[in-house]
């Protein structure tokens, strides 16, 4: 690795831009008092999402991280004999928690590195009881339509809850994404998650929600784990919900490095196009895709290998500001 250049961490697709500043000033209004519990019920951040989405607070399950909410919905919806679906090469998290709660977890193949609903039903089956959507899929990017998301929910039984995870919505641009509020008023059994760890840069807080029925919300906080959110978790969420300008600042930016990198990159390597904050490479053999990571960690770039999620030849870059984004390219190109 390069010492004379700055190390960039482009592995775990946090925002560059960090958090708004209204954030840090509600940790700092806050800090000295974390000797305190918090809240068991955040009401307050529960309020203001429940105003964001026009929604009851009812319908508001908080966690402690997006993966938090996944591990409950598993536990709360998925019996010992019944069965979790979702697809191949999506988020790692959906398979390794139904391993953690000794559930069955079937996974369906994407087209052309899409999560297409279509791909689903054939594995769909007298147990399943839980599907797991993500929208922009982790690790391609890519999306399911709203209309391709509404011919799946007409074709399958009402009783399977889909689980959409919209962790990286706030950085798409296609008009084509799905209004899964909507959806979810003629379809009950659909569960909305979201995460504050991306554009809103609060991944060390640990801080996710989901909007459900409230029949289903009541179920799940049964099942919460007392004081998982740590104290300052709530206050600095709602801060950053306060702060709609950096939130569209760091989505306006991202789209525009988000296209450079893309455009750039597909002049050499097989690159998928995307609508969150990472480009996806995929790679014939895993020596080409082991050069590719060397020359930018020797430049102290540090990407995802994506060997740790089982594909063994594939990467995943984090879209940076413009410099790094410039600087990426200068190496591969």
């Amino acid at each position: 690795m390069n010492q004379s250049e700055t190390v960039l961490r482009l592995s775990t697709n946090e925002n560059c831009f960090g958090c708004s500043p209204l954030v840090l000033e509600a940790i700092l209004n806050k800090y000295k008092d974390v000797y305190l519990y918090p809240e068991v019920n955040p009401i307050a951040l529960k309020e203001k999402l429940a105003k964001k989405y026009s929604v009851n607070p009812d319908n508001i399950v908080v966690g402690a991280g997006s993966v938090r909410i996944i591990d409950g919905l598993i536990q709360t919806f998925v019996g010992r004999e019944q069965e979790v679906l979702t697809f191949e090469k999506s988020f790692i998290a959906y398979g390794q928690l139904s391993i953690v709660n000794n559930r069955k977890c079937s996974f369906a193949p994407l087209t052309e590195f899409r999560c297409v609903p279509e791909n689903l039903i054939p594995f769909i089956n007298f147990n399943t009881s839980l599907i797991f959507i993500a929208n922009p899929n982790n690790p391609t990017g890519t999306l399911i339509t709203h209309s391709e998301l509404e011919n799946f929910m007409e074709k399958i039984p009402s009783d399977i809850i889909v689980a959409v995870d919209e962790a990286y919505a706030e950085y798409v641009t296609d008009a084509s994404f799905p209004d899964t509020l909507a959806l979810q008023k003629k379809y009950p059994n659909i569960i909305i998650i979201h995460s504050f760890s991306k554009i809103y840069g609060l991944a060390g807080m640990r801080i996710g929600y989901a909007i459900m029925e409230e029949k289903f919300a009541v179920r799940m906080n049964k099942g919460q784990i007392p004081f998982s959110l740590n104290y300052l978790a709530a206050d600095a969420a709602i801060a950053a919900m306060d702060d709609e300008n950096f939130i569209q600042k760091s989505s306006k930016e991202n789209a525009l490095q988000r296209e450079y990198l893309f455009e750039e990159l597909s002049k050499n390597y097989t690159t998928v196009a995307t609508q969150a904050n990472f480009v996806y490479l995929q790679f014939d053999s895993e020596t080409e895709k082991h050069q590719v990571y060397g020359k930018l960690f020797a430049q102290g770039i540090l990407i995802c290998d994506m060997k740790i999620y089982g594909q063994e030849k594939s990467l995943r870059i984090t879209v940076g500001d413009a410099e790094a984004c410039k600087r990426i390219v200068a190496c591969l190109t």
